[in-house]
C-alpha cells in the first residue's frame, strides 16, 4: 500500500511539473516588487521609515549599501545627506529581499534618482560587495574613493560592519 502511494505521489508531482512547464503557471514573475510611498523619517545613511497610501509604516535598508552608524565618522553627515535627498518626498522601492529584522532591502528612487547609488558616489556609504556583485556601485566607490570625499579622505575608514562588532564586543 505505501509503495502504491508513493508511486502515486509520484505521477502526480510529474503531472504538475509538466503542467505548469507547458502552461507557464507557477512561473515567478521577473519584474521586481516595487513599493512607494513618502518617508516619513530617516534613522541613518541608509535607512528610513516610509510611509504608504495605506498609512502602513516599513523600514527600508538600502540594498547593497553600508552606510556609517551613529557615533561613527561621518554617521551624521550619511544622515543628514539622505535626509535632505528623501525625507517628505514620494520614494519609490524596487524590493530585492527582507533581512533579519523585517525591513525591506531594496533600491530607493527619488525623481528617477538611485538613493543607493548617490550615497556611494558621494563618499557617505560603503557599496557591500559581500554580499551582492554591483560593478556600477563598485565604480562609484572606487571614484569616491580616489576623489577623497567623505569618509574616502580619512587614512583608514572603519566599514560601518566593523565598527558594529567592536561596540558589541566592547559592550556598549
Amino acid at each position: 500500500m505505501k509503495r502504491l502511494l508513493y508511486i502515486l505521489s509520484l505521477l502526480l508531482s510529474s503531472a504538475l511539473i509538466i503542467y505548469t512547464a507547458y502552461t507557464g503557471e507557477g512561473e515567478s514573475d521577473t519584474r521586481p516588487e516595487s513599493l512607494t510611498g513618502k518617508v516619513v523619517s530617516v534613522a541613518d545613511g541608509d535607512t528610513f521609515t516610509l510611509l504608504t497610501d495605506n498609512n502602513g509604516r516599513m523600514k527600508v535598508r538600502l540594498y547593497a549599501i553600508d552606510a556609517p552608524e551613529r557615533g561613527q565618522d561621518f554617521g551624521t553627515k550619511s544622515r543628514e545627506f539622505l535626509n535632505d535627498l528623501c525625507y517628505g518626498k514620494t520614494v519609490t522601492i524596487e524590493k530585492k529581499d527582507t533581512d533579519q529584522y523585517g525591513r525591506i532591502l531594496g533600491i530607493a528612487f527619488v525623481d528617477g534618482m538611485n538613493l543607493n547609488e548617490e550615497m556611494v558616489r558621494n563618499g557617505l556609504a560603503w557599496y557591500y560587495s559581500h554580499y551582492v556583485d554591483d560593478p556600477k556601485l563598485d565604480a562609484l566607490e572606487q571614484s569616491a574613493r580616489r576623489q577623497k570625499l567623505n569618509i574616502w579622505s580619512m587614512k583608514n575608514p572603519v566599514h560601518p560592519h566593523e565598527f558594529r562588532k567592536n561596540k558589541r564586543n566592547n559592550g556598549k
